[in-house]
């Protein structure tokens, strides 16, 4: 279903996901090539939010999105800010700083809903509900589109 068009917004955890779990670099080389040419299209793009939190996490993942700053990760700008503001006025419990509860949900949400067309969200992560929400189910009640990473690899129509 590789339409060419679309554009993708990742979120951290789908990063940090793929690094470590589900397909590391050394074992993967391919996918990351073929995530390398979403980006150089302009067809990957994050929050710079996610790049700070890779910052805090992991130092290999960092190095990684260090070398692609420029091209895939986005600053925020007044549209993504008064997103951003308006998400967290409608789902104040999707960032929990106490708990440690990722700061950048919102941001990931709102590069999506600020975007012209509007961005397909990938994240791993999954469920959600009014009282705990979850990227899912935000983008689900905002009208966005999610994908995880394995049905990236489906619609990109991509064979390792």
């Amino acid at each position: 279903m590789a339409s060419g068009k679309v554009t993708y917004c990742i979120d951290t955890s789908s990063l940090l996901h793929a690094w470590f779990r589900a397909y590391p670099p050394k074992r993967f080389s391919s996918l990351w090539g073929a995530l390398d040419r979403l980006i150089e299209d302009g067809r990957l793009v994050a929050s710079i939010e996610v790049f700070h939190e890779l910052k805090k996490k992991d130092d290999d993942v960092f190095a990684w999105a260090k070398v692609r700053k420029e091209a895939m990760f986005r600053e925020i700008d007044d549209d993504v800010q008064e997103e951003v503001i308006r998400i967290m006025q409608a789902y104040p419990k999707l960032v929990d700083t106490g708990k440690g509860k990722s700061g950048g949900d919102p941001f990931v949400i709102a590069q999506a809903l600020a975007s012209r067309p509007r961005l397909v969200v990938i994240t791993q992560e999954a469920g959600g509900s009014a009282d705990k929400p979850k990227i899912p189910f935000v983008c689900d009640q905002e009208g966005i589109r999610h994908i995880n990473l394995l049905a990236l690899i489906e619609e990109e129509d991509w064979t390792f």
